[in-house]
């Protein structure tokens, strides 16, 4: 498991010492925020934590792996301070002592290691999803990467066309369609696969600086331009949560990302308010 800092790298852990080795509620005050959640946020909460920390603000630890319910079991455990889910709350973990303070929404796109993809319509992914040999429009192969069942990806992929679902199951049946355990290892296999095609953020995207290309869909750029005009209508929502009655340094940090500063520091990296 990774850790990123604004100006402090942890090192050394693994996901194991969540149960145990993080420090506690009382130590976690005089040490570096630390945040964690769904692999879309984790370049975001390093960028825009690195920029708290200049306004004054304590050093900020990312750590990477988590994912959305294991950021939210342990900050309630209060082995974290902030943790970013790729859902709301469910009942369960509301009851956990804590609480969604902010949700801000990002591109959800189509990314792939090929050149020149010159896009694709909505209505024929389902096609390119149960082709036996996809192919781009010059005709080189398309590789497709998957993701686990239980992530919001798979449900966001599913729900851009009718009879995605069924086409996603039937690839997973196929050994030679790779799987991607996490948002990092996704980008990952997409920059290394030739001809590849799966699903990321355009926060991501950007606040990895990932060496990949945006697919079009419908003939509509999937820039940032387009997705804050409405023009490119295809979003996810990252779900800012925390301690009920959490530490005046993660008030602040909070008081800081609804800020005019903070908002702006969000935008550079492709994320905008959500009203949920």
């Amino acid at each position: 498991m990774r850790l990123l800092g604004s100006s402090v790298v942890l090192a050394g852990l693994v996901a194991v010492a969540l149960s145990g080795v993080l420090s506690t509620p009382d130590a976690i005050a005089a040490e570096p925020l630390r945040m964690g959640g769904t692999g879309s946020s984790v370049g975001l909460l390093g960028k825009v934590g690195a920029q708290f920390t200049a306004t004054g603000g304590p050093d900020v630890a990312v750590i990477v792996g988590l994912g959305s319910s294991g950021a939210i079991r342990a900050l309630a455990d209060g082995k974290i301070d902030v943790a970013v889910s790729a859902g709301p709350l469910k009942p369960a973990q509301k009851v956990a002592g804590v609480e969604q303070v902010m949700v801000v929404r990002t591109g959800f796109v189509l990314v792939t290691s090929h050149r020149d993809p010159e896009g694709v319509r909505v209505a024929d992914l389902t096609r390119i999803f149960t082709a036996e040999k996809p192919v781009w429009a010059d005709g080189a192969p398309i590789r497709i990467i998957l993701r686990p069942r239980s992530e919001t990806d798979t449900q966001l992929l599913g729900n851009l066309a009718p009879g995605m679902p069924e086409a996603i199951e039937a690839l997973r049946k196929r050994t030679e369609v790779p799987v991607a355990a996490t948002d990092q290892d996704n980008a990952d296999m997409a920059q290394r696969i030739n001809g590849s095609l799966t699903a990321t953020t355009l926060t991501q995207f950007k606040a990895e600086g990932r060496h990949l290309n945006l697919v079009s869909l419908d003939g509509v750029e999937p820039t940032f331009a387009n997705f804050e005009s409405g023009k490119y209508r295809y979003a996810k929502k990252l779900y800012f949560v925390v301690r009920t009655g959490g530490a005046p340094a993660v008030v602040k940090f909070i008081d800081f990302l609804r800020s005019p500063q903070g908002q702006a520091a969000m935008r550079d990296y492709y994320a905008l308010p959500s009203a949920e």
